[in-house]
């Protein structure tokens, strides 16, 4: 069963802790983080939460494009 791009932002322990949007058909998953020192644990929270996906570091406006596309 092929599921739709999404679009998510968790709190709960455990899952996925940025602003993220998923493109299920690319593997690919697009993170909103305007920390250097966050980015720089990205790779670790995808092995983690989304092994096989690569993830991309968007800006703002892309995001909201992103946001916007996948609703």
């Amino acid at each position: 069963m092929k599921r739709p791009n999404r679009w998510r932002r968790s709190q709960r322990p455990g899952k996925f802790p940025l602003p993220h949007v998923i493109l299920e058909d690319k593997k690919e998953v697009w993170i909103r983080c305007t920390s250097a020192i966050t980015a720089m644990g990205i790779t670790a929270m995808m092995e983690r939460h989304y092994p096989g996906y690569k993830g991309h570091i968007a800006s703002e406006s892309y995001f909201e494009e992103l946001k916007r596309s996948n609703q």
